[in-house]
């Protein structure tokens, strides 16, 4: 301001002119680059569950493109789950051997966990393990020493097996020749843990 009063009025009037324009110019490239961003993580958000196969090639490179940044952001999470052709589902097996000899046997999830929000929790557990297949070994080892260690404390086993269960959805035709939902199950040893080591 003190610039402005030691100038003449008309140089004065055009600073204040220039400082405007270049103001206002300033805003409208913020306005600007938020409406773009805007639109861009909107595409990110509608294109990550358009991308789940089987889609367009149209979708498959626009994919490449927002991929990372939808990504970066974690806004891609469970959409092959619900997507047209989901996969496998895993649950975890266990058998527990007991003080006094005897064996329980059950599964993760179990399906009688109530408040229904568990079950989800105990699900996606399940199938973080699933995806264990990618993490390295240690990783993997540790989370299974985590369930067992889990199972021994609630339960008060001595010895406990843990087994991943894949079940594959049925094919159509599957269903059509008079299959059920409830096949297709395979059972995998994991690793068997005594409750005193953990």
């Amino acid at each position: 301001m003190r610039i402005l009063s030691v100038l003449p009025p008309a140089q004065s009037l055009r600073l204040g002119f220039t400082a405007l324009r270049q103001n206002r110019i300033a805003r409208l490239i913020g306005f600007a680059l938020v409406n773009l961003w805007l639109v861009f993580h909107l595409a990110g958000i509608v294109i990550a569950p358009w991308s789940v196969p089987p889609s367009s090639r149209l979708v498959q490179n626009s994919w490449g493109k927002i991929g990372p940044y939808v990504q970066l952001l974690f806004l891609n999470h469970g959409y092959h789950y619900f997507a047209p052709e989901p996969g496998s589902s895993t649950l975890v097996a266990y058998v527990l051997e007991m003080p006094d000899g005897r064996q329980e046997t059950g599964r993760i999830p179990n399906r009688g966990i109530w408040p229904r929000l568990l079950y989800h929790r105990h699900f996606m557990l399940t199938e973080f393990l699933a995806a264990g297949d990618n993490y390295p070994p240690a990783v993997r080892k540790e989370l299974l020493r985590s369930m067992a260690r889990e199972l021994c404390r609630e339960h008060g086993a001595i010895r406990v097996t843990l087994n991943k269960v894949t079940h594959r959805l049925p094919t159509m035709e599957h269903i059509r020749a008079g299959g059920t939902l409830n096949e297709n199950y395979t059972e995998e040893f994991l690793d068997t843990f005594s409750c005193d080591e953990l």
